[in-house]
């Protein structure tokens, strides 16, 4: 792949990545860095983008993501493993919301809805993030998707929480959608995973090089 193609990928991709590490911090501990979490909701509004790393802001916004994707790319623990599963759910929901151009309109629709309601709230307003989830929800409906999450059921027991978790569920669609449109596809996954893995330690090492850190 191309040296572009490959960064655009890697990036949405580390979307995915991160909203699936915020589901499960938030169905383990009940919660999470308010920032980061921001930037996944952010992304769901995010349509028309200029370029693929600014539907999540800038590329230090996605550094959770970069750090999980790599994990997952490795795969050498259970929890990368899980995270690669869970992953893996999420392009399969976005290949069947795909192929109902029905559903997708109600989707675009219901998200600018949403949208309308930020600039009168915030962006993780209670209200904002229960209509996210419910989109969620009625976007999975007509597909009898089921998102079978581990977690502390103190935590997952917890209304807000629930909520939180179905609106990040809709941004990792929101980043499945991305990275299909710029040419995803699994059998990639497999073919130029260690091209993708690289990519991902370059940008983190960007990163923590703009920070002052070392690696």
């Amino acid at each position: 792949m191309e040296d572009k193609k490959i960064t655009d990928i890697t990036i949405a991709l580390a979307g995915i990545a991160q909203s699936i590490g915020l589901i499960r911090e938030i169905a383990q501990k009940g919660k999470v860095d308010s920032n980061i979490f921001e930037t996944s909701i952010q992304s769901i509004f995010e349509m028309e983008p200029k370029n693929t790393v600014s539907v999540f802001g800038n590329i230090q916004s996605l550094q959770l993501g970069l750090e999980k994707l790599t994990g997952i790319l490795h795969a050498n623990t259970d929890h990368a493993r899980l995270n690669a599963r869970y992953m893996l759910s999420m392009m399969r929901l976005q290949r069947k919301i795909s192929r109902n151009p029905s559903m997708l309109s109600t989707l675009g629709d219901r998200i600018q809805q949403t949208r309308k309601q930020v600039e009168y709230f915030s962006l993780t307003h209670p209200t904002v993030i229960a209509n996210l989830a419910d989109t969620y929800i009625n976007a999975i409906t007509p597909f009898r998707f089921r998102f079978f999450l581990l977690g502390n059921q103190k935590m997952l027991s917890i209304h807000e929480n629930m909520e939180k978790i179905r609106a990040l569920l809709l941004a990792a669609l929101r980043s499945a959608v991305l990275w299909r449109q710029l040419g995803g596809s699994r059998l990639q996954l497999l073919f130029s995973r260690a091209k993708i893995a690289a990519r991902a330690a370059e940008l983190l090492k960007d990163i923590a090089i703009n920070e002052g850190k070392v690696l």
